[in-house]
C-alpha cells in the first residue's frame, strides 16, 4: 500500500526541555541567552549603552546577521544594519570583511554620520571595522587595541599571534613583560595554545581574534562589541585611538600581495629563501629569520617581509610591514624578486 509507505512530513525536533533527552533523540536548543550572558562577562555593555555612539553594522548576509544590531538596539544605541537578510548566495558579495569589500558600509558610515562601522564575515568568526571617516581599520590595529585594553584592566597571559600579524603586538607585550608566541597562519594554531594555557589574546591578520575567558576560536561578534567597549571607555574616536597607538609604538604600515609563479616545491623554495637570505632589505639589516610558515625576514627596526607559499596553488603570499609605505612597497617588490630567484627555471 503506497499510502502506508509514504515518508512522513518533516517536523522540527522539539525544543529542549528541562528533562534529559532520550538516547538518540534530537532536540533543538537556543544558545543565544547563554551566549549573551557569557559576553556580558567580557564586554562592558553599560559603557556601550551610555556612550552615545552611533554604530553601523554589516554582517555581510552571514551568520552574524541580527546579533550585534539587535543587542545594540536593546541597549538604546543608535544602530543601522545593512546586508542583514538571509541570502545563501551572500547577495553576490564576497563575505570577507576587508577594506575593498566594505564600500557599502563606508558609504553608510559617511552619509549617516556614524561613529564606527562593524563587519563580520560569512560565519562571523572574523571582524572588520571602519572609523568615522569611513576608513578601514585593520585587524592588526584591532588586536593591538584589544591587547592594550586587556592590559589596562590588569589581565595577563600568553600573547599568541600568527606570523603575519603586526609587530605592535610584540612591542605592547614586551612593555608589559608578556611572552609572545608566533604561529603559522591559521587560527587552529592559536587554538592549540588556548587549549593548553591561559592566553590573554590570540589573533591573526585576517581578523580571527579571541581573548582570555572565551572559547578557543575567533569570534567576530565578541570582538565587534569589545571594540565598541574600548571606544566607549576611551571617550575618543576610533581613528584617534589608532593614531595614538601608532605614535606610541609605530609607525607601522602593512600591505600584502598574492603573486602567481611557476609551479614549485614548497620545501625547496623555503630552503632556497633561507640559504640565499640577503644581508639587508629596504636598506635595513636582516636581524632574524623565522621559517615557521614560509620565510620571514625580521629587520633591525622591527620591519619584516614574509614570503609564504600557498599550500594549494602556485601562488606566493607576500606580506610586509615597515615604518613607511615606501618601505612596505620596496619590501614587497624585493620579496617578489627573491621568490622568483629561488624557484628553479
Amino acid at each position: 500500500n503506497l499510502a502506508n509507505n509514504r515518508t512522513p512530513a518533516y517536523a522540527e525536533p522539539p525544543l529542549q526541555s528541562d528533562t534529559t533527552p532520550d538516547a538518540g533523540q534530537i532536540v533543538r536548543f537556543d544558545p543565544l541567552p547563554a551566549y549573551l550572558k557569557h559576553l556580558r562577562t567580557l564586554v562592558d555593555f553599560a559603557a556601550i549603552a551610555n556612550s552615545g555612539l552611533r554604530v553601523a553594522v554589516d554582517p555581510m548576509y552571514g551568520a552574524g546577521r541580527g546579533y550585534i544590531a539587535r543587542w545594540l538596539r536593546e541597549l538604546g544605541v543608535m544602530v543601522a544594519e545593512i546586508h542583514g537578510e538571509l541570502n545563501p548566495g551572500f547577495g553576490g558579495l564576497h563575505p570577507e570583511p576587508i577594506g575593498r569589500n566594505l564600500q557599502p558600509l563606508s558609504k553608510l558610515v559617511l552619509e549617516g554620520g556614524y561613529d564606527i562601522g562593524l563587519a563580520t564575515d560569512g560565519d562571523a568568526d572574523r571582524i572588520g571595522a571602519l572609523n568615522a571617516r569611513g576608513e578601514f581599520v585593520s585587524p592588526h590595529m584591532i588586536i593591538a587595541l584589544a591587547l592594550q585594553h586587556l592590559l589596562a584592566k590588569g589581565k595577563r597571559g600568553l600573547v599568541v599571534k600568527t606570523i603575519s600579524t603586526t609587530q605592535i603586538v610584540n612591542k605592547l607585550a614586551q612593555e608589559h613583560d608578556l611572552q609572545v608566541e608566533e604561529t603559522p597562519v591559521g587560527f587552529n594554531y592559536i587554538c592549540d595554545y588556548m587549549l593548553k594555557q591561559p592566553v590573554l589574546i590570540g589573533g591573526e591578520e585576517s581578523g580571527g581574534i579571541s581573548i582570555l575567558g572565551h572559547i578557543p576560536e575567533g569570534d567576530g561578534i565578541l570582538m565587534g562589541l569589545l571594540l565598541l567597549d574600548i571606544v566607549a571607555q576611551a571617550k575618543q574616536p576610533l581613528h584617534t585611538l589608532v593614531e595614538r597607538l601608532q605614535q606610541t609604538y609605530g609607525p607601522f604600515l602593512y600591505d600584502r600581495i598574492d603573486q602567481r609563479v611557476r609551479p614549485f616545491s614548497k620545501k625547496e623554495l623555503v630552503r632556497q629563501l633561507k640559504e640565499a637570505a640577503p644581508a639587508e632589505l629596504a636598506g635595513r639589516p636582516v636581524a632574524y629569520i623565522n621559517d615557521r610558515d614560509g620565510v620571514k625576514y625580521l629587520l633591525d627596526d622591527d620591519s619584516w617581509l614574509l614570503i609564504r607559499p600557498s599550500g594549494t596553488e602556485p601562488v606566493l603570499r607576500i606580506y610586509a610591514e615597515a615604518r613607511s609605505n615606501e618601505a612596505v612597497q620596496q619590501l614587497l617588490q624585493q620579496g617578489v624578486q627573491l621568490a622568483e630567484q629561488s624557484i628553479p627555471q
